[in-house]
């Protein structure tokens, strides 16, 4: 036991370590009210092309599930974990044309492998809808290893996943989880045509300017993780997320037109970002005001999908609940833990009617 604690403490040191060499000096911090002003970052010259802004449809939904499972004690409003950007258009909410409920499969991001259970994308989240018509599953890939590798293991596991003709198969992505689903879907097209849909959750699609940066040190100081938590793999995670290594994939490979696409983005304040992820956070700010602490925007967001909304959350807070187990670089200013249950819950509703829809359509 005092083994695997000092191997617990290693991992989070040598990522506090890695964190800490990315300060950059005194930083003007952005505030909320900032981050809501100006255009929203899908329609940014360098954004990806064919996005379709469906905001204001999931914001209701959102919201809808948010009220319904408030705790008492919450006196916050729905708008204070999804941003409400200045050109967010109101809608006439259309009727409701019922949904089927779905198989989801969520994949691992980078090095999530290495930090246990409470790096599994919506794990409470899942637990908690667990009955409620859906089925759901995570594949754990190699948080050390390339996205070729990583592709091979989702197809794997796609292959043991049983088929069910009612409840169509939807893909989750989270983080580089995204990028790893993406080369699965052009490596093994027989298996991508079982998928319907795609949902990337502050996902690196397009990589990030900090490894651009730092690349190096990720290198070393990830490599010496105790292989008892995650295993050695390719040791192509770092470079398999450079922006000029993703933004060439993405020119070079076609996706599945069949499938539905849809982006989660995250970005946020001093006071919603996890302590490890504060100097990474500020790194990012010379790229952009909005970032999550590993990501930029326009590097989250999938070509030709459904933008469902601006989280107001970090990397980590979106999908995993890091500080159960991993206070010392997890914890933040404001402890509120974001509503995973509610924003998991809001994007199968809108998944599943977008493909009761196109099941409609084909009959």
């Amino acid at each position: 036991m005092k083994k695997m604690r000092l191997r617990a403490y290693g991992i989070r040191l040598a990522l506090v370590t890695c964190m800490t060499v990315f300060v950059q000096g005194c930083v003007s911090l952005p505030t909320a009210d900032e981050l809501r002003r100006g255009p929203s970052p899908h329609l940014l010259p360098d954004a990806p092309a064919g996005i379709t802004d469906e905001r204001a449809r999931f914001r209701g939904y959102f919201c809808a599930e948010f009220d319904e499972r408030r705790r008492p004690d919450d006196a916050s409003a729905c708008d204070a974990w999804l941003h409400r950007l200045s050109d967010e258009t109101e809608t006439t909410p259309a009727s409701n044309p019922g949904r089927t409920h779905l198989q989801a499969l969520f994949v691992t991001g980078a090095f999530s492998e290495c930090f246990g259970d409470s790096a599994r994308p919506f794990a409470s989240a899942a637990a908690a809808l667990a009955g409620s018509g859906d089925d759901f599953g995570t594949i754990v890939v190699g948080g050390r290893s390339g996205t070729e590798h990583n592709a091979g293991q989702i197809a794997e596991f796609i292959k043991t996943w049983p088929v069910d003709p009612e409840k169509p198969l939807v893909l989750f992505g989270y983080s580089k989880g995204t990028s790893d689903i993406l080369q699965f879907l052009v490596d093994s097209p027989e298996l991508a045509r079982r998928v319907r849909a795609v949902v990337s959750v502050a996902g690196a699609v397009g990589g990030s300017p900090l490894v651009d940066r730092y690349g190096g040190l990720y290198d070393l100081l990830f490599s010496h993780l105790p292989s008892s938590h995650c295993e050695k793999g390719d040791r192509e995670v770092v470079d398999s997320l450079g922006t000029d290594v993703r933004s060439e994939w993405l020119a070079e490979n076609v996706l599945p037109k069949h499938i539905r696409y849809y982006s989660l983005v995250a970005f946020t304040t001093r006071e919603h970002m996890a302590r490890g992820l504060v100097p990474s956070w500020e790194s990012l700010l010379q790229d952009s005001r909005r970032n999550d602490g590993q990501l930029l925007p326009v590097h989250a967001m999938l070509p030709a999908s459904s933008l469902l909304g601006y989280l107001n959350a970090d990397h980590w807070a979106v999908a995993m609940e890091l500080e159960k187990e991993h206070g010392v670089i997890a914890d933040r200013q404001d402890p509120a833990p974001f509503p995973r249950t509610a924003l998991l819950s809001s994007i199968l509703r809108t998944v599943g009617e977008d493909l009761a829809l196109d099941n409609a359509k084909e009959k």
